[in-house]
C-alpha cells in the first residue's frame, strides 16, 4: 500500500479544472467550431459585399481583417473564457469545503482517499487518466474530478512511486476488461483534488 498525505487549496483544484479543459476533447472540438464559425461568416459577409459591387472592397477589408484576427487570438480568449468560469465556480461556498488535507491509501483494489469531506473508495476502473505536470500529479476519476497532488508537498520518489503504481493497476485494469470502462490513458501533462472539480 502506498500513502499519501498533502493539502488541498484552490489554487490546486483551478489546476484541476483548467487541465481537464484544456485536454478536453469535448472543448477542444467547442473551441475549433467557435473559432472557424465566426471567420467563415465574416468572410461571408466580405465576399458578397464585394461581388455585389468591386467598390465595396473597402467596405469588405475590415470584415477580413476581423476574420484573422479572430482566428489568432480566439484560443487566449477562450482559454481565458474558462479560466473566469471556474474562478466564479470555485468563489461558491460549497467548493471551499472540499479544500484541506487530503490522505490517499492506494492498493491493489484501488484508492481510499480521506478528505474534509469525507471518506471515500473507488476501484481502478474508476481512473480515467493520470497526468504529471510541472506542479501536480493529478488522478482523474469520472472526468472532470480527481486528485491533484501538489509536488512541493509529496518527495518526489513517492510521487514517482504513486504515478508508477496508478499507471500500472489502471493498465491491468483496462488489459483485464478493454470493453468494460471508459478511455484510459496517462500523459505528462496536468488537475485536482477528489471531491472537488471542474463542474
Amino acid at each position: 500500500m502506498i500513502t499519501a498525505a498533502f493539502n488541498i487549496s484552490k489554487a490546486d483544484a483551478l489546476a484541476l479544472a483548467q487541465h481537464y479543459y484544456s485536454s478536453s476533447a469535448t472543448v477542444r472540438r467547442s473551441r475549433i467550431l467557435n473559432q472557424a464559425s465566426v471567420p467563415v461568416v465574416l468572410v461571408l459577409i466580405a465576399v458578397l459585399a464585394y461581388s455585389r459591387d468591386p467598390h465595396y472592397l473597402l467596405l469588405a477589408s475590415p470584415f477580413l481583417v476581423l476574420a484573422i484576427v479572430w482566428v489568432v487570438c480566439y484560443p487566449r480568449l477562450h482559454k481565458w473564457y474558462l479560466s473566469q468560469t471556474t474562478e466564479k465556480m470555485f468563489a461558491e461556498s460549497a467548493y471551499e469545503k472540499g479544500f484541506g488535507t487530503y490522505t490517499l491509501n492506494l492498493s491493489e483494489t484501488g484508492i481510499a482517499s480521506s478528505s474534509p469531506v469525507g471518506e471515500g473508495k473507488y476501484p481502478w476502473s474508476s481512473v480515467t487518466r493520470i497526468s504529471l505536470t510541472p506542479d501536480h500529479l493529478f488522478i482523474f476519476l469520472a472526468d472532470p474530478q480527481g486528485y491533484a497532488i501538489p509536488r512541493a508537498q509529496v518527495p518526489e520518489a513517492k510521487l514517482q512511486e504513486i504515478k508508477e503504481f496508478a499507471e500500472r493497476m489502471t493498465h491491468s485494469q483496462e488489459a483485464a476488461s478493454p470493453n468494460g470502462r471508459p478511455d484510459t490513458r496517462s500523459d505528462n501533462s496536468g488537475v485536482s483534488a477528489g471531491p472537488p472539480s471542474a463542474s
